[in-house]
Order: C-alpha cells, then structure tokens, then sequence
C-alpha cells in the first residue's frame, strides 16, 4: 500500500492562499470612502489594516519559500531551460483553461441570469466590465504583465540552475543571512530611490526571490531548529499584539483616521514580514501527519491563484468590495456586532471563492 506523504507544507500552501485571497478581497475597500463606516470600530479597523497589509505580501513571501526550500536541493536539469519550459506551458495551459471554459461558463449563467431577470441592476454594474482574464494572458510572461507572479516565478525558474549552485556554495550561516539581508536592503532602493523606482511590481519580483532565498536557508541551516515551538508562538504573538496597539495608539492618542493609522511594519520594505514568515514556516516544518483531503485541496492552491483574480470582469473582486461596501452597511449594525458580521462574512467568502476554483 502506498504511503500518503507529509501534509505539513500542503497545509502551509493552502493557509498562504487563503492569505492571498483575503488580501485581494479587501484591496479594493480598506482606507476608501466604502470603509467610512467602519471608522468609529477602531479594533476592527486595525484588523482589517492587518489584514490588508500584511496578508498579501506574507502570502507570497510563503509561496516562495516553499519554492526555495524544495528547490535549492533538487537536481539540476541536464537542459538549463527544462523546468521553466515544463512550468510556462503549464501556466499556459491553465491559464487558456481559465480563460476559455471558467470565462464561458461564467458569460452562460450571466445572460441565463439576466433573461430571466433574476436579479436587479446591480448586478449588471457589478459584472458589466470591459477586463477579462484575455487582456492579460499575453502578459503572462513580461516581467510586469498582469499576473506578476506566475511572470517573476517562471523568470526565476529560468535562472535557477546557476543560482541554485551560486547558492550551495554558500556553506556559511551568516554569509548566506548576510545576502539575504543585502537583497532586502538593494530591493528598497528600487522603490524609493526616485530615478531607480520601478513601480510596486518591482518590488514584488524582490519579494519572490527574497522568499526563494529564504526558502533555501531554511532548508540548509534550519535556523530556528533550537528554538522551541512556545517561543515561536509568543513572537506571532508579540506581532499581532505591536500591530494592534501601535494602531491603537494612532488612532486614539494621535486622533489618525483609523485606515490611515498603519503601523511601521514595512508593506514594501518587509523585515517583519520576512521575520513573521520564517516564524510561521519554522512551525509548520515541525508538523508531522498526512491527510488524503488536505494534499488533494493544495493541488489546487495553483489554479485558485488564477481563477480569483483571473475570471472574467474582476468578479470577485467587485463582489466582495459591494459585499463590503454595501450589503454589511445595509444590516445596520454598529460596535460588536458589525465587527462579527464583518469577518463572519470575510471568511465565509474566501471559503466559498477558494472552493470553487478547487472544484
């Protein structure tokens, strides 16, 4: 009988998507004119900044990191470009998968939907755009097209053989902290040095290859291997605690708009995010069981990245901004009970949407 493997970094691949997805949900809303009524709940507020700002980039330092950590180790490819051209016609197939059969099965229930006027006007606004996952699917490989990260993955890829032995060669702990370190520091400059600033797509490309790197040390050295798992707790802990009471801070002493009250946390500069990430891999290494169900749902972590932010008209991302903007408002709840709607409906959402591009 066949042995199921680990489930650990399964699991891990499906917690950093649904990381990414509450991000996206919420790009369009937190600190917009929709979010004012969320601005007398100070905590809720901080959550949602939280949620926003750190989810997104900590997502994606995740994903590379496991990229790094299995990578770094494999054997090299006798053809350099064999990895890269096995992942960019898988991108591509997935990708015209998305775009040809989820696109028509989507335009079908909408005209279906609305010939039989099942729903009112805003529906049409919230589906009637003129994006679709086709004006980006011939970016998929330019460094800045629309989907940036399957662009700087598969760029990555490309290089991975002389940077894999460039990488192994680094036999010392502290050398190989010390470029990680130096890399962080050089992809600043590329976002606020004014004549080098190549936009916040640059700084994500940073971020992946910094995820990778840091993938790969902890596949080498295995830092916090000492640490006990309790001390790995109470620095999430301490993150979440320096998050919520700096806003506090902000928002209740210094009067600061609640959405605009974000703690120094670095969304682009990403110490605490690439500290938090290694955290939160170091626990998930430790994780020992296997599950059918959870590594048959983290195959599918790939083509839920695509299908949510790829499916015709920016759906879900319209839907879950009118969600936010509109029908949570319409209960008329304040305090406690706005704050329990709120992420009750937050996470039912991400639920619904990271279930159905599984399907």
């Amino acid at each position: 009988m066949k042995k199921e493997k680990q489930s650990n970094f399964e699991l891990f691949r499906i917690v950093a998507m649904l990381m990414i997805i509450i991000f996206h949900s919420l790009v369009n809303f937190v600190g917009t004119r929709d979010s004012q009524y969320i601005s007398n709940n100070i905590e809720l507020g901080g959550v949602l900044l939280m949620l926003r700002y750190v989810f997104g980039q900590l997502g994606v330092i995740l994903f590379a990191m496991i990229s790094g950590y299995f990578l770094i180790s494999a054997r090299e490819k006798k053809n350099t470009f064999e990895r890269a051209m096995a992942t960019a016609v898988k991108f591509a197939g997935m990708l015209l998968y998305n775009g040809v059969i989820i696109s028509v099965v989507i335009a079908v229930i909408y005209m279906a939907v609305r010939k039989l006027g099942l729903v009112g006007p805003i529906f049409y606004e919230l589906i009637n755009t003129t994006r679709n996952i086709f004006d980006d699917s011939h970016l998929i490989f330019g460094y800045l097209g629309g989907f940036w990260y399957l662009s700087v993955y598969f760029l990555l890829l490309v290089v991975i053989n002389p940077l894999n032995r460039f990488l192994n060669k680094l036999t010392d702990n502290r050398t190989f902290l010390a470029l990680i370190i130096v890399i962080i520091f050089v992809s600043v400059l590329f976002k606020f040095t004014l004549f080098l600033s190549l936009g916040r797509d640059a700084i994500n490309a940073a971020t992946i290859f910094v995820g990778y790197l840091l993938g790969g040390y902890m596949r080498k050295f295995d830092p916090l291997q000492h640490v006990k798992s309790r001390y790995l707790w109470a620095g999430l802990i301490m993150f979440i605690a320096y998050y919520m009471l700096a806003h506090e801070f902000l928002a209740r002493v210094l009067h600061v708009w609640s959405f605009d009250a974000k703690p120094a946390v670095g969304f682009f500069i990403g110490y605490p995010g690439y500290v938090l990430a290694a955290i939160i891999f170091a626990l998930f290494m430790r994780l020992n069981f296997s599950s059918k169900s959870v590594n048959s749902l983290a195959g599918t972590t790939l083509f839920i990245y695509i299908f949510h932010v790829g499916a015709p008209f920016d759906f879900f991302f319209q839907t879950a901004t009118y969600i936010y903007a509109h029908v949570i408002p319409s209960w008329g709840l304040t305090g406690f009970g706005l704050d329990v709607a709120f992420m009750g409906t937050l996470l039912g959402y991400v639920l619904v949407v990271f279930l159905l591009g599984a399907l």
